[in-house]
């Protein structure tokens, strides 16, 4: 870890650092979304005066906030800071698409990813109530865009993708399952329903489709991710006997139909 245990341990048990940690980064979220509204030649002024060392200075605290969300207690001090989870999926997407310079493409992207590998740490450790505060500022929807390349919408990278592939199927399968480690909680159906409909919403269906034939490179299997997050929400639905989803009959009929031609073909 680049952090020093030993100071780890003390940051840890410091009740008020992760406060002082989530003040600067939902500060610099909420700039962020005002400026999202107000006209092009103000928002490319902002886009000008926001320096390299502010972004990577809260990149730099959210990543220090995520190597200490290691118990359930600490991901309540998060949820229970007002707006810390909001601003944490707000910079998960921040200036996604947007193109300035090569180095202002690093540091956004790379504020992005620390802000849901943070996101994904609070879901990992968190009870299910912490999953539901998740559902409630969009989680799958955060994810969806990461891995939205179909439409040419989102995060290239193929560590990205699997990242994002992987942080999908972990959610699900919690939700569907349930959890025997960290916080544990029984399968939460209601849960996974929202978020399926986060995920139908978003495109998630299709964009997790659109990776099935993406293979990645050698240490991000893409395609075995991507069936494995598609098998996982689509037992969701065999497991707890809900009625199919549009999209799920409509891949039936398209494969119903490939066969047919393979067979008239034979």
């Amino acid at each position: 870890s680049w952090i020093n245990q030993g100071f780890k341990e003390i940051l840890v048990n410091d009740h008020n650092i992760i406060p002082h940690l989530t003040h600067p980064l939902i500060q610099f979220a909420s700039q962020y979304q005002f400026n999202k509204k107000t006209n092009s030649i103000q928002q490319h002024n902002q886009q000008q005066s926001e320096s390299s060392s502010s972004i990577s200075l809260i990149a730099s605290s959210i990543d220090l906030l995520n190597s200490l969300i290691c118990d359930n207690n600490n991901c309540k001090v998060v949820i229970n800071t007002p707006n810390a989870l909001h601003s944490l999926s707000t910079l998960s997407i921040y200036k996604i698409g947007t193109h300035l310079s090569y180095e202002n493409d690093q540091q956004t992207l790379a504020l992005r990813s620390c802000s849901r590998e943070c996101l994904f740490s609070i879901q990992d450790y968190g009870d299910a109530s912490t999953q539901s505060e998740l559902i409630n500022v969009g989680y799958a929807r955060v994810f969806v865009i990461a891995i939205s390349t179909a439409s040419g919408y989102g995060e290239k990278k193929d560590e990205e993708i699997w990242n994002g592939l992987n942080f999908i199927f972990d959610f699900f399968s919690n939700l569907n399952q349930g959890r025997n480690y960290n916080a544990t909680f029984p399968p939460q159906p209601l849960l996974a329903h929202r978020s399926d409909e986060q995920l139908e919403e978003e495109g998630g269906n299709e964009e997790i489709d659109s990776q099935l034939i993406n293979n990645g490179h050698q240490y991000c299997n893409i395609k075995d991710g991507a069936i494995k997050t598609k098998g996982t929400i689509l037992n969701q639905f065999i497991e707890q006997g809900n009625p199919k989803p549009d999209w799920y009959q409509e891949q039936q009929d398209e494969e119903y139909q490939d066969q047919e031609e393979e067979q008239d073909n034979e």
